[in-house]
């Protein structure tokens, strides 16, 4: 009787479970969202002819023209647009350099007063977003290519400490060995991250890194980030007319 009460209990739960699942997917299909829009300096009624990427390049367009400045990669800003139109919360989520990512600050802090906030279902409320600038330098491979670079000796290395761990007996000398290799793929890492922000193949290497290190509430932060990168891919493709990409060709 009471392995018959179990299996009913299992399959109460496993019918609320589905059941919450399709109430959710049911609310994300019937949610309509209206991303944040930059309607620039005038606050023009008709946004069409703003566009905040046109804004990055020529505010940022300055910094093309120094020489000394040989960084490439992608900085990534994260901002909410208040349900007012200001913007707060202004920080860098993926960095260059001290120089770019201070110039890229600068712009978005000086657009505080030239959004009009994103509505969901109609109602006025506040939206994150993410605005990219990528500095690139002529001649050099793509900034997919490089990320894709450093995340192979990522990722070698890991199984490189991966195989240490399983065969070898001296404890001490797997320690030493395991210790370089995972702060040598930690720094591969950082570096694709660099040229590929907001990338759920680095982010789930990087919790496995963590993992390896031994810290676990770092681990747990990066899986569920991974998580989320993967859960929003839809929602991604759904908006990807509204991702925020300025391109900087260093001269």
């Amino acid at each position: 009787m009471k392995k018959v009460n179990l299996v009913v209990v299992l399959l109460m739960l496993t019918v609320g479970v589905v059941a919450q699942e399709e109430m959710k997917q049911k609310f994300i299909e019937e949610t309509r969202i209206e991303a944040p829009v930059f309607i620039g300096e005038t606050k023009s009624e008709n946004p069409a002819s703003q566009n905040f990427t046109e804004h990055l390049q020529k505010e940022l367009k300055y910094l093309s023209r120094y020489d000394y400045l040989e960084e490439e990669g992608i900085v990534a800003v994260d901002f909410i647009v208040e349900a007012d139109g200001s913007i707060s919360n202004i920080m860098i989520s993926n960095s260059v350099s001290q120089t770019f990512d201070e110039a890229v600050l600068k712009v978005v802090n000086q657009s505080k007063s030239m959004w009009r906030a994103g509505k969901i279902n109609g109602v006025t409320s506040a939206m994150d977003k993410t605005v990219y600038v990528k500095f690139d330098i002529p001649g050099n491979a793509s900034h997919n290519e490089i990320a894709i670079d450093y995340l192979d000796e990522a990722t070698h290395r890991i199984v490189q400490v991966m195989n240490i761990e399983g065969n070898n007996s001296n404890e001490a000398m797997a320690d030493k060995k395991t210790k370089r290799k995972v702060n040598s793929a930690q720094k591969y890492l950082s570096m694709a991250e660099q040229y590929k922000p907001n990338d759920a193949s680095i982010t789930f290497w990087q919790a496995k890194v963590f993992e390896l290190k031994g810290q676990n509430d770092l681990m747990r932060q990066h899986l569920d980030e991974y998580l989320d990168l993967v859960r929003h891919i839809k929602l991604e493709e759904s908006l990807a007319n509204d991702i925020l990409l300025a391109v900087i060709t260093l001269e």
